[in-house]
């Protein structure tokens, strides 16, 4: 259970990756499993080899706000063991997962040791922290449509594949799920997809979400938000052609 689509890891040099791999713990986790809470002092940083995990934070009457998620090649729990400091978000497994644990120490030995692993976490930090910076000035800016738009084009960028002209996703999430990425309740996340569906924009049934008009999901996207750069709807990062 080796996480061998992990930049991090592949930036290493083999002796200092062998150094860090033999000491690395395995775990399983189900669905609802939480690898760690927010407070939590464990040191230990995570490499995601299968799953998907969301890294989430509740306010105080219990209500639940995903900030970020985590897949195949992505790490968790860098935070804490950068800063020394306590869990800043609680960290669940949403699908059957897979992970390695390494002590932070050896962690922090080994990706400051090596240039390029230490640029390859800044890299992790600054996605993340970039990511949770446009979903918090989604929310206080942009209505729901716009938010669930932008983050089916972030699932679609992380998860989807390209079939014909149609983006295919296998979403591992419901649609309480998906509410909580867009910072919506299940009823307007089911609305507001629901309408979509019904303008032939996309189509999401049982797991499976199929986007029809990315180029439309991208103008909702951008509804409103004239002084930011708006992606492109036809070239994201991970997305993989079949």
């Amino acid at each position: 259970m080796v996480p061998v689509t992990c930049p991090l890891i592949e930036s290493l040099s083999e002796a200092e990756r062998k150094r860090l791999l033999d000491r690395a713990v395995p775990r399983r986790l189900a669905r609802g499993d939480a690898l760690y809470f927010a407070g939590d002092t464990e040191r230990r940083v995570h490499f995601v080899c299968s799953g998907f995990l969301k890294l989430s934070a509740c306010d105080g009457e219990g209500r639940e706000t995903t900030l970020a998620l985590a897949t195949e090649g992505d790490i968790v729990g860098e935070t804490a063991a950068v800063d020394g400091g306590f869990q800043p978000v609680d960290v669940v497994a949403m699908t059957r997962s897979e992970v390695l644990g390494v002590d932070a120490e050896l962690f922090l030995d080994v990706v400051t040791r090596d240039a390029r692993a230490a640029l390859e976490l800044a890299r992790v930090v600054a996605v993340r922290t970039r990511w949770i910076a446009a979903t918090a000035s989604e929310r206080a800016t942009t209505d729901v449509s716009a938010r669930l738009a932008a983050r089916l084009l972030d699932l679609a960028e992380m998860l989807g594949r390209m079939h014909g002209g149609t983006i295919e996703v296998d979403l591992p999430l419901t649609r309480t799920d998906v509410g909580h990425l867009a910072g919506m309740c299940r009823e307007s996340a089911s609305k507001a997809i629901n309408r979509m569906t019904r303008e032939g924009i996309l189509d999401y049934s049982g797991r499976t979400l199929r986007i029809f008009r990315p180029d439309v999901l991208e103008r909702i996207r951008c509804a409103g938000r004239a002084a930011e750069p708006c992606r492109s709807a036809g070239g994201e990062a991970r997305r993989r052609s079949r």
